[in-house]
């Protein structure tokens, strides 16, 4: 990897404390920082008063001493000022009630007086810093905390604008949203409100464009950011997404930046290295290049029900597990631990007293394992899709399923099975890869149907997959413009908890979804514990008629996935280096590690990276 360093920042310490920490980060390795994305009250104290003087400083230090700088715009935290000048800008939660100042992220993209003054104070970060940093991180985290979602009065405004634009009349609106079911017709479009507090279930047409609304509002707001910083500077634009994170369209976002960035947070109550692989996945197809994880936890963190501890050893495997996935860096959150401030209790690359910790001597020998930057192989490709995501939050059949949860389970099998697994979207071209899985695909553009009749490997559909169009409205048969291709009609389908099913004569799990099908040119591989079709196949299109767990993703895909490793605890990559393919395999667990790959062991190290082949 090309970046090693950590987030920091220097508007926590009296400046006597900075030399020090330079003087650290240069011994241990570290040659970036991100800084700034959380100033505003420092370098603005009231409005139109402008002193810029410690971030100047800081960034002389350490320019100075060779360290490269990504300065985030400090929008994420409107000042208090700001607040009690304009409390219209504070956002409104899904009960109607205002979130309030003392944390972060209160504001609304919606809202005028917010965007004026917070693209102001990007102007004046721009015009004074311009190129003279090396990296711009706009906001900090869009939609944490909820706060992709606001209902304010001019949240409420915007929305109607937004409608107006996409379907031109009040009659096509009508039309796609189907009001006159439950008598919602609309006659202005004044009459148009969100859908809060209702007594039962909303309009699922409304709400999906709700959802593209408010994810919209968000990339508007970075977008504007961008704009003003391309005036000022030619130096890369980045944001950072989050860990299962479904509420913004990070893939139609990831247009507007560089390249993309993450924070790599444990999301998941048990530790799972292969769901933080899924994500480290997801964030480079979204540009299907290198990313950068400008925060990695580093141990424990502050915002868990329980905050459990982590060696430092722990800190040197996910540094070596984001440059296996293809990572072109990684930073610790943060380097200077703080004794003060609601993350008082995240730990970080010093301790408390300003001492070295156990975890950046870990980090920083991780440096010298994790040489230049991984390509994975194009292998096995997983069709995903943002608005898949919000449909499914719409489906009233069965609420328990969740769509990530689901895709990761069969992201899952492909990598325990030995093979790299890459995410596609409608736009993306799929003749690459080897095989090709479309999961729970609710709506699938008519383009990227048009690919799956053309990919000429293996294809696996999957029950809820075609089912709807782009309004959210259920299609007249399922699934749709594909019944030829795979040789089965949904005639009927059902929610279910967990049924007993049988693939190969292997008894497997079916959870969430049970469809009921009419086989007309396929043939049954799998069947319910009634005996209707579970799985069926026609030439290679596979079609999957319920949810399957990882284990029964594993048996349904190693008829083309050839089983390649045995073992538990690992991760592997393949690549093409100079001509020749290699197996790079990361032992997970802090014990020694017996796996065996294409038939031969190998004796891993506790968290040992290394290259096969």
């Amino acid at each position: 990897m090309n970046i090693y360093g950590a987030d920091y920042y220097p508007e926590h310490w009296d400046r006597s404390f900075w030399k020090k920490h330079v003087e650290l980060m240069k011994v241990y390795g570290i040659e970036w920082v991100r800084i700034g994305e959380f100033m505003w009250s420092v370098v603005e104290r009231s409005d139109g008063e402008f002193d810029f003087s410690l971030l100047d400083e800081a960034i002389e230090l350490l320019s100075e001493n060779g360290i490269k700088i990504i300065l985030g715009t400090p929008t994420a935290t409107p000042p208090a000022w700001l607040v009690s000048k304009y409390p219209e800008i504070l956002p409104v939660d899904w009960n109607g009630r205002v979130r309030g100042f003392g944390s972060r992220r209160h504001y609304s993209p919606n809202s005028k007086a917010y965007l004026e003054y917070a693209l102001r104070i990007v102007e004046q970060y721009a015009s004074r810093y311009g190129d003279v940093i090396d990296v711009w991180q706009i906001d900090n985290e869009f939609g944490c905390h909820g706060t992709t979602y606001s209902f304010g009065n001019e949240d409420l405004v915007a929305f109607r604008e937004w409608l107006k634009e996409k379907y031109g009349t009040l009659e096509n609106l009508n039309r796609h949203w189907g009001t006159v079911f439950w008598s919602q017709t609309y006659k202005s479009w004044d009459e148009i409100v969100f859908p809060i507090n209702t007594p039962t279930f909303e309009n699922p047409h409304q709400m999906l464009d709700i959802y593209r609304f408010m994810s919209d509002s968000s990339i508007r707001f970075l977008k504007s950011q961008v704009e003003v910083i391309r005036k000022y500077s030619s130096k890369p634009v980045t944001h950072n997404f989050m860990v299962d994170f479904m509420d913004l369209d990070y893939r139609k976002m990831a247009r507007y930046v560089d390249f993309v960035s993450w924070d790599n947070y444990i999301a998941t109550e048990e530790y799972d290295p292969l769901r933080q692989s899924a994500n480290h996945s997801l964030m480079r197809s979204l540009k299907h290049q290198p990313f950068l994880v400008i925060e990695q936890q580093p141990a424990r963190v502050n915002w868990r029900q329980v905050n459990e501890n982590y060696e430092s050893e722990y800190l040197a495997m996910w540094t070596k597990q984001a440059y296996l996935n293809g990572a072109m860096g990684v930073m610790p959150f943060r380097f200077d631990q703080i004794r003060f401030g609601a993350e008082q209790y995240h730990a970080g690359l010093l301790d408390y007293y300003g001492r070295p910790t156990k975890r950046l001597e870990a980090y920083s020998k991780a440096k010298s394992q994790t040489p230049g930057v991984i390509t994975p192989k194009p292998e096995v490709a997983i069709f995903f899709d943002y608005e898949n995501e919000w449909i499914h939050r719409i489906n009233h059949l069965n609420r328990n399923f969740k769509y990530w949860d689901a895709i990761v389970d069969i992201y899952k099998a492909v990598k325990k099975l030995g093979y790299n697994a890459e995410f596609v979207f409608n736009e993306d071209e799929v003749e690459g890869y080897d095989v090709l899985i479309v999961p729970y695909a609710s709506y699938i553009s008519e383009e990227f149907l048009e690919k799956i009749k053309k990919f000429e490997g293996p294809v696996y559909l999957t029950a809820m997959s075609s089912i709807k169009d782009r309004y959210n409205w259920l299609t007249e048969r399922m699934p749709w413009h594909l019944i030829d291709e795979f040789g089965i009609e949904v005639v009927d389908f059902g929610g279910i908890k967990k049924e007993k099913g049988y693939l190969f004569s292997q008894c497997v799990n079916s959870l969430f979804w049970k469809d009921e099908l009419e086989v007309f040119s396929a043939k049954v591989i799998g069947s319910f514990e009634n005996g209707t079709p579970l799985a069926t196949v026609k030439n290679n299109r596979y079609y999957v008629a319920s949810v399957l767990d990882e284990n029964g993703w594993k048996l349904l895909l190693s008829e083309n996935l050839k089983p390649r490793v045995l073992g538990k605890g690992y991760e592997l990559v393949n690549v093409e280096r100079n001509g020749r393919e290699l197996t790079v395999v990361l032992n997970t667990l802090p014990i020694e590690n017996n796996v065996y790959i294409d038939g031969s062991l190998h004796v891993l190290k506790p968290f040992e990276l290394s290259f096969v082949g």
